[in-house]
């Protein structure tokens, strides 16, 4: 029995080459429309995936540069010495 990559690529080079049939030319066709469905399906995963990954880093970069906002502010009250 044929694969399914295989059978794609059998009916791609037949349609290349002029001489698909036109049950072949509709198999083709649902092939590829399985083919952008799983895309789309897949696009949609990683996507979200990113946009969250996203999300958490940039929360995590404003916690540190509040918290380098406060070091910093810490450091300058002892720079400039004890209160007279």
């Amino acid at each position: 029995m044929t694969t399914q990559p295989e059978r794609l690529h059998h009916l791609l080079d037949r349609a290349r080459r002029g001489v698909i049939l036109p049950a072949e030319g509709e198999q083709l066709a649902e092939m590829v429309g399985e083919l952008e469905a799983d895309l789309h399906r897949y696009e949609e995963v990683v996507v979200g995936d990113l946009n969250e990954a996203n999300t958490g880093l940039q929360r995590q970069a404003a916690r540190a540069e509040a918290r380098v906002r406060e070091l910093e502010a810490e450091l300058a009250r002892h720079a400039s010495g004890p209160p007279a």
